[in-house]
């Protein structure tokens, strides 16, 4: 492919969702793999939390970079612990992952030149901590790298364990407080059949958390997203029977990870790489079903 050739899409009337999870994107980024070798290119992909960075690494077209994302790159020495936590870099240090490693030279390079030539729609959704409500961004708003890495780390910034990230003077973390699957705004822009790359089991659902007196003291000084983590759980499962039933309509093909074994804050790198590779697999043995739902049997 020629360098400056601009990378066409094949799939226009489906959205493609990545849903968040940390470190379980280990598992689903076998499947931005198999569609990448598989030349399956949808003109619409959103995400939130690890979901944008799934959601780039695919329209970049990197099959390596969305390998080693979830994977070896947790062995970078800069990648994050709670050393790091401790001297307010964040557990995961998002200032290097995000802002420095991405650039060329970095540790994991990423191809924006690439991107800028993919005119597929990008939505990268961030929980806004003032206005108490997520907000979406589309492809108009990353008119620069940074402005691009910027809002994939503002989508990705747990709270409390990572310094929050502030955009035009506003401060932002994890865009899953929201239901944390993004399929509202691919409804809002018109779509009604949706690719949903889901990073828990068939039939999971989110327990109310636990309210705990430390939680109360954090959540005073931020009543407003203290408040939205504690009810995430409701979004969340409605979102959830949301695409079950759009499931049975026949409207979304779900992805459901058959043999997750990862925490959100997994670090060893073998787990993860055994991670990925059975995504991967599982991701081609339903790709015949995959390409049915697209109406590419042939």
């Amino acid at each position: 492919m020629k360098q400056n050739q601009p990378l066409v899409s094949n799939i226009h009337d489906t959205a493609l969702i990545f849903e968040g999870g940390g470190m379980r994107a280990s598992y689903t980024s076998g499947f931005v793999s198999m569609l990448i070798e598989q030349k399956i290119f949808f003109d619409y992909v959103a995400g939130i939390s690890a979901g944008s960075s799934l959601s780039i690494n695919y329209l970049s077209r990197d099959i390596e970079r969305t390998r080693r994302s979830f994977t070896e790159f947790v062995s970078d020495p800069s990648f994050g612990d709670l050393k790091s936590w401790l001297k307010g870099e964040g557990f995961f240090n998002s200032e290097y992952i995000y802002s420095e490693a991405p650039r060329p030279g970095g540790a994991i390079p990423y191809n924006y030149d690439a991107f800028c030539r993919n005119d597929a729609e990008c939505v990268i959704g961030a929980f806004n901590r003032d206005r108490g409500k997520v907000v979406y961004w589309h492809r108009k708003d990353y008119p620069t790298f940074d402005d691009l890495v910027l809002r994939v780390r503002a989508s990705s910034t747990m709270p409390y364990l990572m310094p929050v990230t502030t955009i035009d003077g506003e401060d932002y973390v994890d865009g899953g407080l929201g239901s944390g699957i993004a399929l509202e705004p691919a409804i809002e822009d018109g779509y009604e059949r949706f690719v949903v790359v889901l990073t828990r089991e068939r039939g999971f659902r989110l327990n109310p958390p636990v309210r705990l007196k430390i939680l109360d003291a954090l959540f005073n000084h931020r009543p407003i997203e203290g408040e939205a983590i504690m009810t995430r759980y409701i979004r969340y499962n409605e979102t959830l029977e949301q695409i079950e039933e759009l499931e049975r309509q026949g409207k979304a093909y779900v992805f459901y990870p058959e043999d997750l074994d990862v925490t959100l804050m997994e670090r060893d790198e073998s787990k993860l790489l055994e991670q990925y590779m059975l995504g991967h697999e599982q991701a081609y043995r339903e790709l015949p079903r995959l390409l049915a739902f697209l109406g590419r049997e042939d």
